[in-house]
């Protein structure tokens, strides 16, 4: 399906499903540099830090254990450095030292590990599933995984699987046949041209309304066929699709690859950037059918809607008007034979996985160029991921009752209880905020869903699955999630339903259904276990909750009530001094030094930057709550526990990306690198300075800082 008009804000992007999933991985960005003062109306002094922090009860025996005891890693320390002026350096230093980015991965952090361990889990249940199916989704789950295993069948099957689609849009000569090519394939999740999906209205968020949005390009983002710099990704990406037409035996493949990068060039003039598309007000251009039709002539909204076999809502939501009103000179402009390829291509490309080798090895030359990885990953882990697209919640339904007991969901619901109420207190006591205003951001917090662990009721997949034919598989499993998606057009919300697989390492807000959900891939070492400390949950899962928790409140979410809707619910005067404290962020995160010259955009990132901030904000005094009334008090290896909570915070990111993939990552990611978020958030924290006893004017303590939540 295409990309969401409405908002999901994810922990990291990797499975988030409002931005393209990134590639595998690159290598250590420099260290942190002391950015400059931060200057502006928004910026805060640093305040002095509060005295030496006491124990949770003056006088409290000491007991003494190791970091292991309480679930931390010395080994993954650097002891040489100041923690004062490179935290990110003293908490992973040894992890960065001992860990190498695996050949086949672009990034390699601590989410990459539980990756590894889930990866592991997942295949031992699809290999159970391919031998002995006890129930009718367990044999569709290993049918599925076996047909993506079975490579000589591929190689035998050839390009069969897809040849309908290929003849669908190789008969491309007018206007009907370019309209039908562009259906066939929105059929079955392509995005050809643009994409269409159906979600919740974010003006009346009781109901599902159909939206259309730009789409249609093969390189990562609109940037990469505008900008200068991606020039040599450019002539790459040429060249590759010239190698994969040839493959399929397209004549002129020379000529054929121009045009498909001349019209996704054309296409990328029209798209917005990621920065104006963080603004939902800008994307929600509200139209009738009848309005559509006149803003893009050539297509036939009514057949193109009765061919996907479903009925648009009244009100269709379109994300850029400019970009479907150019629909009608493109069509007209660009001849029925270069439609074509560009059509081809992308059936190729989004197919790839599923046809002979030789097809797969030249879509993972494109990757080796885009993300600098320098091997596939190995094929189980690739079907197991084609598995879990194909047939997610059948696959977490599993894996939840082998792998996540109920007592680890009922101990992350702790957690999260104690987050919304450090959350709470937050947001009534803030100094800068009026009465009015605070009331209403009170009452959004207290009406927002809470979702930890899995969903309570599991998908129905109703579709065939074949053990011989693994690119049929995939093309009717995409037109079921298609039709599912669209086929609610017009129908009440499901605020129950969960927007990622139970097993993915992340977590969310969506602001249109003030929900949030804290998925079981995430809920495990180092973000959280049922025998770590409390200083470690707190930090690691803590943050996390606490971010999510936060993006309720950041530059985007802020724009929805506590129904969901889009509406203003600031008072003028208050939302005039977020918009300077998000100012503050924003010009202090465009000083991090990601690459030589290359900086984080604290625009594109600036909504989770305000996440990190109040996300460990609230989880460490939410911490601290939770050890008020404690009996004793946790020394570690010589690290208090505040020094252990800040460390949880700083051992759960560790991270290595490789020079390819921080490029594309600063392009397309609305996250810093892990070591600015590490880096940006505990700067601007009193407590951290207080917990380490940093001096005035280092890194960690620096003279202005920013403060939101």
């Amino acid at each position: 399906m295409g990309v969401r008009t409405s908002v999901v804000i994810c922990l990291v992007v990797a499975a988030c499903k409002t931005a393209p999933a990134p590639a595998p991985a690159p290598a250590p960005a420099p260290g942190p540099k002391p950015p400059p003062v931060t200057a502006g109306s928004a910026t805060t002094p640093a305040p002095e830090p509060p005295a030496p922090a006491p124990a949770p009860v003056p006088g409290l025996p000491v007991t003494k254990m190791t970091l292991a005891e309480v679930g931390l890693e010395a080994t993954s320390l650097d002891r040489s450095v100041d923690p004062c002026v490179d935290f990110y350096q003293f908490a992973c230093g040894g992890w960065l030292a001992t860990n190498q980015i695996p050949a086949d991965r672009a990034r390699w952090g601590r989410f990459s590990e539980i990756d590894e361990k889930i990866d592991n889990a997942l295949k031992a249940l699809l290999d159970d599933d391919t031998k002995t199916a006890a129930t009718p989704d367990a044999k569709k789950l290993g049918d599925y995984y076996a047909a993506c295993m079975d490579e000589a069948a591929l190689e035998k099957l050839g390009t069969t699987g897809i040849k309908p689609l290929l003849d669908k849009v190789s008969k491309v000569k007018d206007a009907k046949s370019w309209m039908t090519a562009v259906t066939e394939l929105h059929k079955v999740g392509i995005a050809a041209v643009w994409t269409v999906g159906a979600d919740v209205d974010q003006k009346d968020s009781t109901v599902y309304v159909t939206q259309l949005d730009t789409g249609g390009l093969g390189l990562p983002d609109r940037d990469y066929y505008l900008d200068d710099k991606f020039k040599d990704k450019v002539d790459a990406y040429k060249q590759h699709v010239q190698r994969m037409l040839t493959l399929a035996n397209v004549a002129k493949p020379d000529a054929a690859a121009a045009d498909v990068v001349a019209i996704e060039t054309e296409l990328a003039k029209l798209t917005k950037t990621r920065v104006e598309r963080r603004d939902p007000q800008a994307l929600y251009n509200a139209m009738d059918p009848n309005a559509l039709g006149k803003s893009a002539k050539s297509v036939d909204w009514k057949a193109y809607f009765k061919a996907l076999a479903v009925t648009p809502s009244a009100k269709i939501i379109v994300s850029t008007p400019k970009f479907f009103a150019a629909v009608d000179g493109m069509r007209k402009q660009i001849p029925p034979a270069k439609w074509t390829s560009y059509f081809t291509y992308h059936v190729l490309r989004s197919t790839a996985f599923s046809l002979p080798k030789a097809f797969d090895d030249e879509a993972f030359e494109l990757q080796k160029v885009l993300t600098g990885v320098t091997e596939k990953e190995p094929r189980f882990k690739r079907c197991v991921a084609a598995t879990s697209e194909g047939l997610g919640e059948l696959l977490g339904h599993q894996y939840v009752d082998k792998s996540f007991p109920p007592a680890a969901r009922q101990a992350a619901s702790t957690i999260v209880d104690a987050i919304v109420t450090s959350l709470d207190d937050d947001l009534a006591h803030l100094d800068w905020m009026t009465d009015a205003t605070k009331q209403v951001a009170r009452d959004k917090l207290a009406k927002l869903v809470r979702m930890v662990g899995y969903p309570d009721k599991w998908r129905v997949y109703d579709f065939p699955v074949k053990r011989e034919d693994f690119a049929g598989n995939q093309l009717r499993a995409a037109a079921f999630e298609v039709k599912r998606v669209l086929t609610r057009s017009g129908k009440p919300v499901d605020r129950a339903e969960w927007l990622m697989n139970t097993f993915t390492v992340n977590a969310y807000y969506n602001p249109p259904t003030n929900n949030t959900a804290i998925l079981a891939g995430i809920l495990q070492v180092p973000f959280f276990g049922q025998d770590r400390s409390i200083a470690a949950n707190m930090g690691g899962i803590g943050m996390v909750v606490g971010h999510e928790l936060t993006h309720g409140f950041d530059d985007e979410g802020s724009q929805y009530d506590a129904k969901g809707n889009l509406v203003n619910w600031w008072k003028p005067e208050d939302q005039e001094k977020f918009v300077a404290k998000g100012q503050c962020v924003a010009k202090m995160y465009d000083s991090f030094e990601v690459l030589p010259k290359q900086f984080v955009n604290g625009k594109l990132t600036l909504g989770e930057n305000i996440a990190d901030l109040g996300g460990v904000k609230v989880a460490f005094r939410a911490y601290r709550a939770l050890r008020k009334n404690a009996d004793k008090q946790f020394v570690a290896d010589g690290f208090t526990e505040d020094q252990q909570f800040f460390l949880a915070v700083g051992q759960a990111w560790c991270s290595k990306d490789r020079k390819e993939e921080a490029q594309r990552r600063l392009t397309v990611d609305p996250h810093a690198p892990p070591k600015f978020r590490v880096y940006g958030a505990l700067r601007n924290l009193p407590e951290f300075a207080q917990a380490f006893q940093c001096a005035p004017g280092t890194p960690m303590r620096p003279t202005e800082t920013c403060s939101v939540w």
